[in-house]
């Protein structure tokens, strides 16, 4: 059983340890888990690439574009939400 669940090098393992953190911190609006999500996608590629699943490596490569996007749309939002010195 030992060499099943440390077969792809416990990478399968902290890509879901990464994901599921990036999932609390986006629930708490913490903008460390943009980042979180995308180093746990990368970990997902490479263990699909590892498991030579395409359809792994597909879906993380569009999971890892849309959390770039997320990112990048949240930070332009906040960034049009502040108020300018000459409105304070």
């Amino acid at each position: 059983m030992w060499e099943t669940m440390v077969r792809y090098y416990c990478i399968d393992w902290l890509a879901l340890v990464l994901n599921a953190t990036s999932i609390y911190l986006l629930g708490k609006k913490l903008k460390s888990g943009w980042i979180l999500s995308v180093v746990a996608n990368l970990a997902w590629i490479v263990f699909g690439m590892l498991a030579h699943s395409v359809a792994t490596v597909v879906a993380c490569v569009i999971f890892t574009a849309l959390s770039v996007k997320g990112w990048w749309d949240w930070r332009t939002d906040q960034a049009s939400n502040k108020p300018d010195a000459a409105d304070a």
